[in-house]
């Protein structure tokens, strides 16, 4: 049985709406573990995964928006993270690590649609951010 166009792009559109509401869901799961005051690394990187998983699966299906979003979500979680008095230290050098990470996909991301003014503010704070651990 062939699909008309029509038919297989809706059908492509309805799996990315299902894999996104997915996602979601194990991004509040992991999400609910990192705000608890007793959070291990493990759940710490967990809840990094996932966001990049779902910012991966907004890219690969050409949400850039979404994607952007994704990021810019986990990348401020982490900054939060990083700054927080109450985290123990190797808990705020882990989160320094992934927030450069999620900071470089960001960056790359923003010079790729040319909008540099966002990556050196977003490069800034994180600098300002991180001094404050080093």
């Amino acid at each position: 049985m062939n699909l008309t166009m029509s038919a297989w792009l809706q059908h492509k559109i309805d799996e990315y709406k299902f894999s996104i509401r997915d996602i979601t869901v194990d991004y509040t799961m992991a999400q609910a573990k990192v705000n608890r005051p007793e959070c291990t690394l493990e759940q710490l990187r967990k809840f990094n995964d996932t966001c990049l998983d779902m910012a991966e699966l907004c890219q690969l299906n050409g949400d850039d928006q979404s994607y952007l979003h994704a990021l810019g979500r986990l990348h401020q979680r982490l900054l939060q993270e990083l700054g927080n008095p109450e985290r123990e230290r190797l808990f705020r050098m882990q989160a320094w690590q992934l927030a450069r990470h999620s900071l470089t996909r960001l960056c790359h991301q923003l010079a790729l649609s040319g909008e540099w003014d966002k990556a050196t503010a977003l490069q800034n704070e994180f600098v300002r951010k991180a001094s404050r651990i080093m």
